[in-house]
């Protein structure tokens, strides 16, 4: 039996994915300052839109025969991502949908690799934009051909340690929250209908510093999610763009990103699993040499943490190991335990056979989950409303 081949021309547009800004030159997005704001709060930094040339390129899925399961990896152009795409893709019944926010450099990930040709697809989507969100859910059906989804891996996060301000996307919301939580609830419940059709898996990546219950977790700023003010209060350039409503901390924001996954995995677990889906949650161990330290001191990146890791608490994981971890939540039966949060003990550095897979309790904020789906949904729809996008699917509440 041949692969399957299907080759459909779509327009790209540079890395923020807008048709909308296909042709317009350099802006900056509107500020929606209210009263006194410049008075209170720190003046915000936005995101600037800055689209290369407009390019003619076809999403090609060629899938071969032994391929019946599909695999959607956010930020897999790097780090465990990339690496969880290599371990469902070496299975050799998994399709990888590389889902990134610069797709050349995707591209050049997976050719480091040598993933096969016809195990993955990179395409389009920048989680900084839900315009762009909602364009990859459409082209997945009309020009990917994909119908059904087994497994969506919410990996990509960001972190920016040294600002001294929120930053602002195009969609007006404090670009760590929208980044980390909001674009992947916005695109967990656009593929809802995919996941059901394969009775599918959502795995939500997140660290041990999101719950002060843990040893990391302990270290301030700590994560809290307070009364949720600050969500409910929009995490526009009119807050603070915290959760709780507090004052901006960006590692803070950080931590409270990925207390807000464990608890929307937990939200879409109480609604969903009767539907087939399973949603869990996953600390893959500490990968001291993720990127996503590219904004650390460079002391801090390339000699303190790593040394700290793999010879003090000797906690340190690879890219691979913790890629290949994500993997089998991801595939395997054991993990399917909706509603869990899995973790693996033991020291890596002892060797993989010394470690093993574990259920924990995620964060003791957990009963705020019904609460912080609700304001979120309510976040992302009134931000797509100000920017007259719509829903490729029914908002579920």
């Amino acid at each position: 039996m041949n692969a399957m081949f299907v080759q459909v021309p779509v327009q790209r547009v540079g890395s923020v994915g807008r048709s909308s800004v296909a042709t317009r030159s350099r802006v900056l997005v509107p500020t929606w300052r209210a009263g006194s704001f410049v008075q209170r709060l720190p003046q915000p930094t936005f995101r600037q839109c800055t689209p290369s040339i407009c390019s003619r390129r076809s999403i090609n899925v060629r899938m071969g025969p032994k391929q019946s399961q599909i695999a959607v990896i956010t930020g897999a152009s790097s780090g465990v991502g990339l690496y969880a795409a290599q371990a469902l893709a070496n299975a050799g019944n998994w399709h990888v949908i590389m889902a990134c926010r610069d797709v050349e450099r995707a591209e050049r990930a997976a050719n480091s690799l040598n993933l096969p040709k016809d195990s993955y697809t990179v395409m389009q989507c920048d989680l900084a934009d839900f315009a762009s969100v909602l364009k990859f859910v459409k082209e997945l059906s009309s020009t990917a051909r994909i119908d059904h989804i087994d497994a969506l891996v919410c990996n990509a996060a960001i972190w920016h340690p040294r600002d001294k301000k929120p930053r602002f996307t195009v969609d007006g919301i404090e670009e760590t929250a929208q980044v980390c939580h909001l674009s992947h609830l916005l695109l967990c419940n656009e593929l809802l209908p995919k996941l059901k059709i394969s009775r599918g898996r959502v795995v939500f990546l997140t660290t041990q510093t999101h719950s002060p219950n843990s040893l990391p977790g302990k270290i301030p700023p700590q994560a809290n999610l307070g009364d949720l003010s600050g969500l409910a209060a929009g995490l526009g350039p009119n807050t603070t763009g915290m959760m709780d409503g507090g004052p901006f901390e960006p590692t803070k924001a950080y931590k409270d990103a990925k207390a807000a996954n464990v608890l929307t995995m937990k939200a879409l677990s109480d609604r969903y699993t009767r539907d087939g889906v399973t949603s869990v949650a996953i600390f893959p161990g500490c990968v001291a040499d993720s990127n996503l330290f590219r904004e650390k001191r460079g002391w801090f990146r390339y000699v303190f943490f790593p040394i700290l890791q793999k010879y003090i608490t000797r906690q340190y994981v690879p890219n691979n190991e913790a890629g290949r971890r994500v993997a089998e939540v991801a595939s395997r039966g054991q993990f399917s335990d909706s509603g869990s949060y899995y973790q693996w003990r033991g020291k890596y550095t002892e060797g993989r056979e010394k470690t093993k897979p574990q259920m924990i309790e995620p964060t003791d904020e957990i009963d705020k989950a019904p609460r912080l789906y609700e304001l979120s949904i309510d976040v992302i729809d009134q931000a797509l409303r100000r920017r007259g996008l719509k829903s490729n699917v029914p908002v579920p509440v």
